[in-house]
């Protein structure tokens, strides 16, 4: 069951519930009104009554006169609604009656009976008429609310009529009008599936209702993140591709550069020495070829070194990362450097050394290239769960908003992601760049 027709189905229920009491109020209030104005009217009939027959004692009329019909004149009180009045003759028959006009099956005979109940608590009074100590007749006098009932009765047809119209009235408002509000659901549904099938360009409009209009705007800056994220992760990807192949052009360059020189000379001092006719010629060749080895064992370490932070296995990070901060002042003499581990650094896992040694490396570079510093923080904090990093400088900045994809912070922000980090940059131009980095340590030694 749709939202529309469960909000028509509940207020119609609520309406039936409100209206069943009003009417079980209302049929116990014209139950108690009835009563009321039959006891009253009753009390005034027989005071009218017992004037009426003290009258005509006082008369000395012959006995005879009782078979006259309008003995009592009752048919005058006709107006007398509430109250059925008779006169019967000594034998019984009926002779004088304000019998109202109105019958009861001008109400239905179920509501005839419902509030039939008034009057089976008042009695019926009975008056004896004697005429010079002869029974004249009687008069008898009982309750009658088949006027009144039709009255009720009628305005509560009334009102149940209003009702229904007022029903139908309303739910097909409600129904419009909570159709029209929802209407713009179709268009969140739409814009969904549009970003589910890969259209980040999808937004919503500003909707009317503000509920709507607020679900709108936070689709509209969740799918912006979302392409943006996107954007981020395929330019770091081509920035990723870009990076390995210009480090197998240097490797490709470096193997047959260096080492294809070295290796030719190698090849000729081998030569050498096998076509040598003395000891010391072969021993000058020997010597060459050693000097040449070292030289490619040189150049080895130090490919190895770009691919594999060398002592991170054997010594541990504090001491790789002392090694590459010694490498980089002795490289930049002029920068003054403060530099402090807290924390023994052991048993970390392989992902989280290489990713901390990966991103001072990365930020060392940055420093160099492009901050002009004069002095730099570098502070490794290890706490029960997590490793802060900071890195400061003193040097250019730049405007976040602008810049924040270069300078290798995609590279930066991509392992912090990867290990669920959290990483804040504050920096701005000519005031120097401070990066504070939070890494989780999940598992001591494990991936």
């Amino acid at each position: 069951m749709n939202l529309k027709l469960r909000l028509n189905l509940i207020i119609t229920t609520l309406l039936l519930f409100t209206v069943v009491m009003g009417a079980i109020t209302t049929v116990d209030n014209a139950r108690e009104n009835v009563r009321v104005e039959i006891a009253s009217t009753a009390i005034l009939a027989l005071n009218m009554l017992d004037a009426e027959i003290a009258l005509y004692n006082a008369g000395g009329a012959m006995v005879e006169a009782v078979d006259k019909p309008s003995l009592f004149r009752l048919k005058e009180l006709k107006n007398i609604r509430h109250l059925r009045i008779d006169f019967y003759n000594a034998d019984g028959q009926l002779k004088d009656s304000n019998q109202s006009t109105l019958a009861d099956d001008h109400a239905p005979k179920w509501f005839v009976r419902l509030m039939d109940t008034v009057t089976n608590e008042m009695p019926v009074s009975k008056k004896q008429v004697f005429k010079s100590g002869y029974l004249v007749g009687e008069v008898v006098v009982s309750p009658d609310p088949s006027y009144e009932i039709y009255e009720v009765w009628n305005e509560l047809e009334s009102i149940v009529l209003l009702l229904i119209l007022f029903f139908i009235v309303v739910n097909i408002l409600i129904y419009y009008f909570v159709a029209r509000a929802l209407r713009p659901i179709d268009n969140i549904l739409l814009a969904l599936t549009k970003l589910e099938q890969g259209d980040l360009s999808s937004r919503l409009p500003t909707f009317t209702l503000p509920e709507l209009s607020k679900i709108s705007d936070k689709f509209n800056v969740m799918a912006g993140t979302l392409e943006e994220s996107i954007a981020n992760n395929r330019h770091l990807t081509q920035q990723m591709i870009k990076v390995q192949e210009d480090e197998r052009k240097n490797l490709a360059r470096e193997l047959h550069d260096e080492i294809g020189q070295h290796l030719t000379a190698i090849h000729i001092d081998a030569s050498a020495i096998l076509k040598a006719k003395t000891i010391e010629a072969s021993r000058n060749s020997a010597s060459a070829i050693d000097e040449v080895a070292c030289q490619m064992m040189d150049i080895v370490r130090n490919i190895l070194r770009r691919l594999r932070p060398s002592g991170l296995d054997e010594l541990g990070l504090e001491s790789a990362v002392d090694e590459l901060v010694s490498g980089w002042q002795q490289r930049h003499p002029n920068i003054q450097v403060n530099y402090h581990i807290r924390g023994d650094l052991l048993g970390l896992s392989e992902t989280l050394l290489i990713t901390t040694y990966r991103i001072m490396q990365e930020c060392l570079t940055n420093i160099s290239r492009h901050a002009k510093a004069q002095q730099i923080d570098l502070f490794i904090i290890e706490d029960s769960n997590t490793l802060f990093l900071y890195v400061g400088d003193d040097g250019l900045g730049f405007d976040l908003l602008t810049q924040s994809k270069g300078f290798g912070l995609a590279g930066i922000r991509e392992r912090v992601d990867g290990l669920e980090g959290r990483l804040d940059i504050i920096t701005s131009a000519n005031n120097g760049t401070k990066l504070n980095i939070e890494l989780p340590i999940l598992a001591r030694g494990k991936e």
